[in-house]
């Protein structure tokens, strides 16, 4: 006897737990309001606990974030800062692992990447579509991670990025 397999319906969905570790996002100068949207999107599949927008991020409300989002920008937590500097130091005091997603010359591979004990949670810090991550918030960063390029290209789109990234980071 053979059974058949269907496609749920969105009203079927029903969210799973978290697995590993707290996670946020912080988007500095993210322009592109289709990436932030897809970044809330992400953010929202994967449980993160807040989007930090910071210098020029694209924010809501902006239509074309929210066509991006499919909305999500009403379901996850953000705030907008003018300046990340401030913000890094309060991520560090309440034990949050600021992680820079870029290729650097210190940075290290995301497989293996180690969460140490002593952080609760972890704020993903990606870089901009166009100029990567800005130096003085990647030497802010307590660490870096890159995911590694199997093809030509040093990068790929932001979004697709953290949503590798935070899927991994979730893992524990």
């Amino acid at each position: 006897m053979t059974s058949s397999d269907r496609q749920l319906e969105h009203h079927e969905h029903r969210a799973e737990s978290t697995l590993g570790p707290g996670l946020s996002f912080l988007l500095h100068n993210i322009e592109s309001p289709s990436n932030v949207g897809a970044l809330f999107r992400c953010a929202d599949a994967l449980g993160c606990e807040h989007i930090y927008l910071s210098g020029s991020t694209a924010a809501p409300p902006n239509r074309k974030l929210r066509k991006a989002s499919r909305s999500a920008e009403l379901y996850v937590s953000y705030s907008k800062h003018n300046h990340f500097e401030d913000l890094l130091d309060t991520l560090k005091e309440n034990r949050v692992l600021t992680l820079a997603l870029e290729l650097s010359v210190n940075s290290i591979a995301l497989e293996n990447f180690v969460l140490d004990k002593k952080y609760q949670s972890i704020c993903l810090v990606p870089g901009s579509e166009n100029h990567g991550l800005d130096e003085k918030l990647l030497n802010a960063c307590e660490q870096a991670v890159y995911i590694p390029m199997r093809g030509h290209n040093s990068s790929m789109n932001i979004a697709t990025a953290c949503a590798i990234a935070a899927y991994r980071l979730q893992q524990g």
